[in-house]
């Protein structure tokens, strides 16, 4: 008997795509994963705040609102392993990397290094979905990146500490006291003083990641604030400002 070796999930959805014609997660029109017009019509970069907004979140930019196309977009990939997806998920961080570049006065306007560094999942939830969809993500926003000549490198600094326990359904304050110590900074060398460094995330909600993902970043690579930024896929829709 033959041994099969390898991600069985990615092997059973790559079956699965040889069998079945792939639909547009927005209109459900066949032949494509996420057509144009379903894209263009929820894509919407802006800079965003929650309300309230946390103390300590940085300078943050959004790519759309988590509804219609970009919702289903992001749950089909993250949950249901719908590897095509990525591609066009890693443009919509590029282009809020782009809003966030060209609309922070006091970043300088040049830098020698953009480094993005991925909120990791857990670990359950890498075993649940046999990949880390974040990072995969970023991977194909440094590739946009680089394309138009910005110097970008995907950075493994953070990884989950044993603290913080899933957020969803929490409050704004339970969430933040709830990741408080959920990240510690990985092996990675300080980066140089004219680089900037920022987060990359699917979804934000009361910002309460991002801020202690940035708390953690800030000591542990002793950046300033004028260092630090973060990107997201999607806001939802009650705390997204227009």
């Amino acid at each position: 008997m033959t041994a099969i070796s390898g991600d069985r999930p990615s092997l059973l959805s790559g079956l699965i795509e040889l069998v079945l014609p792939r639909a547009c997660v927005g209109c459900g029109d066949l032949g494509t994963a996420w057509c144009p017009t379903c894209l263009r019509v929820d894509f919407d970069p802006v800079l965003h705040r929650p309300d309230p907004c946390p103390p300590g979140l940085p300078p943050l930019t959004t790519a759309a609102t988590y509804s219609g196309s970009v919702r289903r977009a992001v749950l089909a990939a993250k949950e249901r392993d719908r590897r095509e997806l990525d591609r066009s998920l890693g443009a919509m961080l590029a282009a809020a990397i782009g809003l966030l570049i060209t609309s922070q006065q006091e970043w300088p306007s040049q830098f020698g290094q953009l480094w993005l560094v991925p909120v990791p999942a857990s670990r359950s939830a890498r075993r649940e979905r046999g990949r880390d969809h974040v990072s995969d993500w970023t991977r194909w926003t440094v590739r946009f990146l680089q394309a138009a000549d910005i110097p970008a490198r995907s950075v493994t600094a953070l990884r989950r500490t044993t603290a913080g326990l899933d957020s969803v359904g929490l409050a704004a304050d339970a969430r933040a006291v709830n990741l408080r110590g959920a990240f510690s900074v990985g092996p990675v060398r300080r980066p140089p003083p004219d680089a900037m460094v920022v987060i990359t995330d699917d979804i934000v909600t009361t910002g309460a990641t991002l801020v202690a993902a940035s708390t953690c970043l800030s000591a542990g690579l002793d950046l300033g604030p004028s260092q630090l930024g973060a990107v997201v896929v999607a806001a939802t829709q009650r705390d997204r400002t227009p």
